[in-house]
This record gives structure tokens, sequence and C-alpha cells, in this order.
């Protein structure tokens, strides 16, 4: 789609453009600068801007000077460093080639590529090659789901309203509540319905395309068939749940059904255009289920949730076994206060406890010191008293020696006295 991109793809410096010959980059042309830049770059010629920049093939690398040149150390060259310096622009020209300069033809060019592309999406979007029969009868099939889309969201909004309000003119097309959301009600199968059945249809689409195949290819025949069973069971189911889900469930649906009508077209398994204006249809579809389910959201008490006042509303109500949100403040407040005292009375308890370990500490110190000085006194007392007992038995010893020194002496004067009184 974007054809105007090529010539400017081809302005980069590493493009090597193909020639009918092969010639080796070495021996290339280098470009003529008198027909300006784009002129120079067209395709046939055999141009390369800088074969330096060029990819070498692994065989022809030398090792040697690539070690010598790993081996060598940067030199500062603040001559040739700016801020510019290591910028790849996307338009370049030849640095050896100064006379090059961009011409009016080349701006000229790229001016009409660009509006080429343009005008390649709009192409798109006003699905010009989509037959006129497809194309009338796929914008028709969106009317519905616009027109419940609409009317969902209008009745939403009636039923938001007080009526009859005071204004005349908005009474005038306004209904009753009731009325309201009685039609709200008939809404829901037609809508969920008419999706089921268009679901099923473009699924049924892949089955009609293989049935008019003359002969079965396995990987397509087996894509189409399970698209055309895959799609109804899907779809169908969506009836029983609740409206929310359900749309949004059929949103998924027309979503994966996109994705997998654009593979059968990248597969040449659909026509060409199909994907883009499976594309177009899905956008449309889609866009008026989100508008579908935001009117919804907002039907009653509970849908007045995504306005701000029902924003606000909704944080100030309380939930289920809590409190409201308005006091969380306060809350933290005390939170905060709370966990501050219990930290002070841990810090209490444990100074407490520590000094209470201290004083155990120093009592059981204190009864070891009396211990051991007792055990000091006792041990000092019976020493005393052993040696008070030893000097008395010395002394007991030294007397009864005495004693007997003097017996003898006794005897031996005796003895004397009478061999004395023998001689004469």
């Amino acid at each position: 789609m974007l054809r105007g991109t090529s010539p400017l793809l081809r302005l980069s410096t590493r493009a090597i453009l193909k020639t009918s010959s092969p010639t080796p980059a070495a021996k290339l042309a280098k470009p003529s600068t008198s027909n300006g830049i784009i002129g120079q770059l067209r395709p046939g010629r055999p141009v390369v801007w800088r074969t330096q920049y060029s990819t070498i093939p692994p065989t022809q690398i030398d090792k040697e000077h690539e070690k010598k040149v790993a081996q060598q150390k940067l030199e500062a060259r603040p001559e040739e460093v700016s801020t510019q310096s290591s910028v790849r622009h996307f338009l370049e020209s030849d640095p050896n080639a100064k006379s090059a300069k961009v011409t009016d033809e080349d701006v000229e060019e790229v001016g009409g590529d660009l509006k080429k592309d343009i005008q390649n999406v709009v192409d798109t979007i006003a699905l010009d090659q989509v037959p006129r029969n497809a194309y009338r009868l796929g914008l028709a099939g969106t009317v519905p789901y616009l027109l419940t889309s609409l009317s969902t969201v209008y009745l939403s909004w009636n039923l938001n309203t007080p009526w009859p309000t005071d204004n005349q003119l908005l009474n005038s097309f306004m209904v009753s509540n009731a009325s309201a959301k009685e039609f709200l009600q008939i809404l829901e199968p037609i809508q969920l319905g008419y999706g089921a059945i268009i679901i099923s249809f473009l699924g049924a689409i892949h089955w009609g395309l293989e049935l008019a195949e003359k002969a079965p290819a396995p990987g397509r025949t087996t894509f189409r068939y399970a698209m055309g069973v895959i799609a109804p069971v899907v779809a169908w189911p969506t009836l029983l749940l609740p409206i929310e889900w359900a749309l949004t469930g059929q949103f998924a649906a027309f979503i994966g059904l996109y994705f997998a009508d654009a593979r059968a077209t990248t597969n040449g398994w659909a026509p060409g255009w199909y994907s883009t204006y499976r594309w177009v249809l899905t956008a449309i579809v889609g866009g008026s289920i989100v508008v579908s389910l935001i009117g919804r959201f907002k039907v009653g008490e509970e849908g007045k949730a995504l306005s701000t006042q029902g924003l606000q509303d909704t944080m100030r109500k309380s939930t289920i076994g809590g409190e409201p949100y308005a006091n969380w403040a306060h809350k933290e407040e005390l939170e905060k206060e709370r966990l501050h005292k219990e930290k002070e009375k841990k810090h209490k308890e444990e100074e407490k406890q520590k000094k209470e370990e201290e004083e155990q500490k120093r009592k059981e110190a204190e009864k070891k010191l009396d211990k051991k000085e007792g055990q000091e006194k006792t041990e000092g007392q019976d020493k005393k008293e052993g040696q008070d007992k030893k000097e008395g038995q010395d002394k007991k010893e030294g007397q009864d020696k005495k004693e007997g020194q003097d017996k003898k002496d006794d005897g031996e004067g005796d003895d004397k006295k009478e061999k004395k009184e023998k001689q004469d």
C-alpha cells in the first residue's frame, strides 16, 4: 500500500541495487550527480553509495586485519565528533559527491508518492474493490446494530432523567420511565438474537465457499468447516447470559471472526477484498456494541457509576463488612497512632525486660560473690581452728615432753643419790 516509500528506502547508503550482471562491489561505478539524488537511484542502475558499507562475505574477511584493528586504541578526534556525527538521516547523499542536491523533481516525486499513499488509504476505506451488491448489503446489515445501540443510549438517558421534567421540549420526545424500561427489555432479545444470527452467518460463509470448490484441500477444507461449526456454537449460548456478558461475548466473537477472515484472505481462501470489507463492517458493529454496553452501564442507580458524581458516590458507599471510604484519612491517622503506641509499648517492654535481665544477672553475681565469700570465710575459720588445734597439740606435747624430762631428771637424780649413798 505504501508504494511511495520505495524511493526513500533507496536513499539509504546501505542499499545495494541488484544489476542484471553480477559485478564485484569494489568495481561498481559511483553515482552521477547530474540528475539529482532520486534520479541517480532509479532501478536498473548499478549504483552503490559507499562500498565500505556493504556486507562482506564471511569467506573474504581478513582476520589478521581484524585482530590488528582490535588491538588499536581509539584516538580522540574532536574535529570529527559533533551532535550529528552519529545520526543517520532519512535522506542522505554521497559525501564524496559535493554537487549532489535535492532538486525540485525529487521533491515533486516524493510528494506525489505520499499523495498516492494517502489515496490508497482512502480507497481502502471506500471499499472500491468490493462488489456493489455486497457493499450495500453489508452496510445494510449494520443498520440494526446502529439502531439498537442508539436506542439503548436514548432509553438509558431517559431512565436516568426524572420524568416529567420542567422543560416541555424534553417532555415532547421523552417517554415515562416505566415505558423506557419496558422498551429496553424488548431490545435485549432483538440485539442479542440478531448478533447470534450474524455471527452464525459469518461462519457459514466459509462453508459455502468450500462447497463451491471442485476439490477439497486438507488445510483449507478443515479451516472452513471448522469456522462454519464454531461460529454458531459460540454465538447462540450468549443468549443465556446476562445482557452485559452476552454483548461482551459477541464482541469477542466478531473480533475473532475478523482475524479468521483476514487469515483466509491471506491464504487465498477468500476474495482479495474480503478482509478489508470485513474490517470496516467489524469496526461498525464493534463500535455499536461498545456504545450499547456504555448505555447499559448507565441505566438506573448502578449506571451512575460512570458519571463523575456517580464515581464520587461510589467512593463514599460502604462495602460489605467494610467502612466508608470517606473515613480513610481519619482511619489512617488512627492506625498510625495505634502503630506508634504499639511500638512505644513494645520498646518499653523490651527496656523493662532488659532491666529485669540485668537485675537478675546482678543478683546472681551478688549471690555468687556472697557464696564465694562464705566459702572463703568458712575455709578461714576451719584453717584457724586447725591451726589452733595444732598449736594446742604442740603445746600439750611440749608440756608432756617437759614433764617427761623432769621425771627423767628426777629419776636420774634419785639414782645418783642412791648410788652416792651406797658409796658412802
